[in-house]
């Protein structure tokens, strides 16, 4: 469940400041998983939903307009891509996520990557994506 979806679900609204504060978070949060995670601008810009490259620069360097100008879409994916890293968090070792996503031959009761690798998965582009592997890694940590 996205940031929109949490603020809907809690009836709760995000006024323009709180909003620009959560998404430069969770870019920050972003920009920092994809260096740790190794992967490359067009493999960020993929899991982002494809924004224009420009789009996608001004959104690293955290340029305020790109940040109050993140759609519903974009905010969610942030949202499932830092409770990945989350959870990646408590059930493994920092030096092992990149080996987790890449692995494809783990092959475990209800993964939803099929024989694929989480991060290939993921790179699909799919939001459903993003939160299958959320939902997946929350269930494993024993999260509801």
């Amino acid at each position: 469940m996205g940031l929109s979806a949490i603020a809907r679900d809690q009836q709760t609204s995000f006024d323009g400041q709180d909003r620009e504060t959560l998404a430069r978070a969770a870019l920050k949060a972003f920009f920092g998983m994809v260096t740790e995670w190794g992967l490359s601008a067009e493999e960020a810009r993929t899991l982002l939903g494809r924004p224009g490259r420009s789009r996608f620069y001004d959104l690293k360097r955290l340029k305020p307009s790109a940040v109050r100008s993140l759609s519903e879409d974009e905010l969610d994916r942030l949202a499932y891509l830092v409770g990945i890293y989350a959870d990646l968090n408590v059930l493994y070792a920092p030096e092992s996520h990149g080996d987790w996503l890449r692995n494809s031959s783990r092959l475990e009761m209800g993964q939803p990557w099929g024989k694929g690798s989480p991060l290939d998965y993921l790179l699909s582009g799919k939001l459903k994506a993003l939160a299958d592997v959320y939902e997946y890694l929350n269930a494993e940590r024993g999260g509801h």
